[in-house]
């Protein structure tokens, strides 16, 4: 960690904010592009999970990392994005467990939920047919989950490329 030393006295302090000025101009580019790189593996990871076409639900569109006043986004957008990471019927919800939905999903997340206001299949009785074979649920692929776990897997890594250092 770096240490800049102050000398009490009103040129000691306006030494110390140059210093600091210094730093600060050339610590946030690199932690923009640290956080900017992780974003993008972030994102490659739920577009490879997204788009992997076992599920049958292939309208999803992962957009490259968005720009936000704090660091970067990572939106997957399409009628099937909370299919694939949740899951349906039975299992809707259920593969995070005792964490539970993450607080930011924006609509009800439960076995049956989706059906309650559509077209009531599973919730009216159970199950649904879909090209032909009846279905009581599918798994979450969790794509987001994922997304999110790439990025911590990677973080001491880009830190070090960015900065240099191990």
């Amino acid at each position: 960690m770096r240490t800049i030393t102050i000398e009490l006295s009103s040129e000691g302090c306006q030494k110390a904010l140059k210093e600091l000025e210094a730093y600060q101009k050339n610590i946030v580019p690199k932690l923009d592009e640290v956080c900017r790189r992780l974003a993008e593996i972030g994102a490659d990871e739920a577009r490879r999970r997204f788009n992997r076409g076992d599920h049958g639900n292939n309208q999803v569109f992962v957009f490259p990392p968005i720009k936000i006043s704090n660091g970067y986004k990572i939106v997957a957008a399409g009628e099937d994005v909370y299919f694939i990471e949740f899951g349906t019927g039975f299992n809707a919800g259920t593969a995070y467990g005792d964490k539970g939905v993450p607080p930011s999903v924006s609509v009800p997340v439960h076995p049956g939920s989706w059906s309650e206001e559509h077209a009531k299949a599973f919730s009216e009785h159970g199950y649904w047919y879909y090209a032909g074979e009846k279905l009581q649920g599918t798994e979450a692929e969790m794509p987001m989950y994922y997304a999110e776990k790439a990025i911590r897997e990677n973080e001491k890594r880009v830190f070090e490329e960015v900065f240099g250092r191990k």
